[in-house]
C-alpha cells in the first residue's frame, strides 16, 4: 500500500470523524448570519443617526464609522467609545447588537462543543467509512449481527487480508462496539441497506473487492434467505467482478443460487451436519478441520489452505502434479508445507464440453488427485470430471497446499533452477 493512499485515507477519515464538512457548512451559515446582522445593524444605526442626530455629523464619511462600531459590539461585546453621541433609537439598536453578539458567540461555542461530544460518544464504536474516498481492496461484511466479530477475527488472522480494509455494511452497523480492535485494524462501518445501489457505490472499492453476506437471523430461514438473495443479486448487478460469498441457512434454497452469477455460497446446516457425522465416526475430526482453516489461538502455529499465485512459477510449470509433489517432499522437507492438490484452469470451451458451471473462475479444484495415465477423463459412473497425478500443470494453473504461511514460489523456483544448473 503506497504512502499517498495512506495519507489520503487518514485525511478523509479525519474529516469524517469530526464531521468537518458539516461543521464548516454550519460555520459558513453562522458567518452569513453574522454578516447580515452586522450589515443590517450598521445601516439601521446610520439611518437613526441621520434622522435624529444629523447635527453631530459633518459629512457622509462620518457615518461610516458605525460599521466599525457595530462589528465591535457583535464580536467583542464591548460598548461603543464614549465620544460617540448616539440617539436613543441608536442606543436601542446597540443593545440589540450586543444581544445578537452573545447569540453568535453562543452558537459558535455550541458548535465546537457538539463536535467534540459527537467524537467522544463514538470512541467505543467502529469508525465511519470516509465519504468521497474509495478503498482499494476492501472486505465487505453485509448483514451484521453478533457473529461479525468471529468473521473479523478469522479474516484478520489470515495474511491474505493484509492491506485490506474491512467494511461493515448494515442499517445498524453504527451500533457495534469496536471492543479490542484499534485503528490499525482498519475496520469501518457504513450505515444503510447493503442492497441499496447508493450504499454499494460507497462501499465497493476500486480493485479486488470481496463481499461476505451473513444471514440476519438463523431462526427465520425464509426471511434470512430472501434478504441474502436480494443483497447478493444487487451486488452482482452493480459489479460482476466482485467476489461474493453468501451464507444460507436452508439447503433447499441452494437451487436459486445456481441460476445466478453469485460466486460462492456456504450452507451452514449442511457443513455442520457433515462435520458432526464425521466427528462421531472419527473422534477428533473437528480439530482437523479447525487446524486446516486456521487455529483460533493466535499464539499457536496453525496451518492454512493456500493457493499459489498465477502465473505458476517457471520451475513448476510444464511438470506433472506427481513430479511437483515429489519436489515438495524432497526439497521442502524442512518447511511446514504439504501439497494437497491443484486448481486446473479450463477455458470456456472445456467448461461447456464437460458441462461445468464454475462461478468463482475458470478453475476446477482437484484435491488428492488419483493416479491415472489419462490427463483428462470423464468418469461415466459418477458423471464427474477428474484430473490425475499425471496432469501437466501450465502457468495458468495453481497449486493448493497446507502451510503455516504463504510460500513465495517465484523465489523458490529461482533457487531450484540454480541448484539444477549447478
Amino acid at each position: 500500500m503506497n504512502w499517498t493512499y495512506k495519507i489520503k485515507k487518514r485525511w478523509f477519515s479525519f474529516l469524517q470523524k469530526y464531521k468537518l464538512k458539516a461543521q464548516l457548512r454550519n460555520v459558513r451559515k453562522l458567518f452569513i448570519f453574522l454578516f447580515v446582522v452586522w450589515f443590517s445593524g450598521s445601516f439601521l444605526t446610520i439611518a437613526s443617526q441621520w434622522f435624529f442626530a444629523g447635527e453631530h455629523h459633518e459629512n457622509l464619511r462620518a457615518y461610516l464609522k458605525y460599521f466599525w462600531i457595530v462589528i465591535i459590539e457583535l464580536v467583542s461585546g464591548f460598548d461603543i467609545p464614549g465620544d460617540v453621541q448616539l440617539h436613543l433609537a441608536s442606543q436601542f439598536i446597540s443593545i440589540l447588537m450586543l444581544i445578537m453578539g452573545l447569540v453568535v458567540v453562543g452558537l459558535f461555542t455550541g458548535q465546537i462543543i457538539s463536535m467534540f461530544v459527537h467524537v467522544l460518544q463514538k470512541t467505543e464504536l467502529f469508525p465511519e467509512k470516509p465519504e468521497n474516498f474509495q478503498f482499494d481492496k476492501p472486505v465487505i461484511i453485509c448483514g451484521c449481527n453478533d457473529r461479525i466479530y468471529n468473521i473479523i477475527d478469522n479474516v484478520r488472522r489470515n495474511s491474505l487480508s493484509e492491506n485490506r480494509e474491512i467494511i461493515l455494511v448494515d442499517i445498524n452497523a453504527n451500533q457495534f462496539n469496536r471492543k479490542s480492535y484499534t485503528q490499525a485494524d482498519d475496520i469501518w462501518y457504513l450505515s444503510g441497506d447493503p442492497a441499496d445501489r447508493q450504499v454499494l457505490k460507497k462501499a465497493i472499492g476500486h480493485g479486488d473487492c470481496r463481499v461476505i453476506i451473513l444471514s440476519k437471523d438463523l431462526r427465520d430461514k425464509r426471511w434470512s434467505n430472501a434478504v441474502s438473495i436480494n443483497t447478493a443479486l444487487a451486488i452482482e448487478a452493480f459489479d460482476e467482478s466482485v467476489h461474493t460469498v453468501v451464507e444460507i441457512v436452508d439447503k433447499q434454497i441452494m437451487g436459486h443460487f445456481r441460476r445466478t452469477k453469485i460466486n460462492d455460497w456456504v450452507c451452514v446446516s449442511e457443513f455442520s451436519l457433515k462435520l458432526m457425522a464425521q466427528s462421531a465416526l472419527q473422534p477428533g475430526m473437528t480439530n482437523v478441520y479447525s487446524a486446516m482453516l486456521g487455529n483460533e489461538n493466535k499464539d499457536n502455529q496453525s496451518s492454512n489452505i493456500w493457493y499459489s499465485c498465477t502465473p505458476l512459477a517457471g520451475f513448476f510449470a510444464g511438470k506433472t502434479y506427481a513430479q511437483i509433489s515429489a519436489i515438495f517432499r524432497e526439497k521442502l522437507s524442512d518447511r511446514d508445507v504439504t501439497l494437497i492438490g491443484f486448481a486446473k484452469y479450463l477455458h470456456p470451451g472445456e467448461k461447456q464440453k464437460y458441462n461445468l458451471t464454475m462461478r468463482n473462475s475458470n478453475y476446477f479444484i482437484q484435491i488428492n488427485p488419483p493416479r491415472r495415465k489419462n490427463q483428462l477423463q470423464e468418469l461415466q459412473k459418477s458423471g464427474k470430471l477428474f484430473f490425475f497425478k499425471e496432469t501437466v500443470l501450465t502457468p495458468k494453473d495453481k497449486l493448493i497446499y497446507l502451510g503455516g504461511q504463504e510460500l513465495n514460489l517465484n523465489k523458490l523456483s529461482y533457487i531450484l533452477q540454480n541448484e539444477k544448473g549447478n
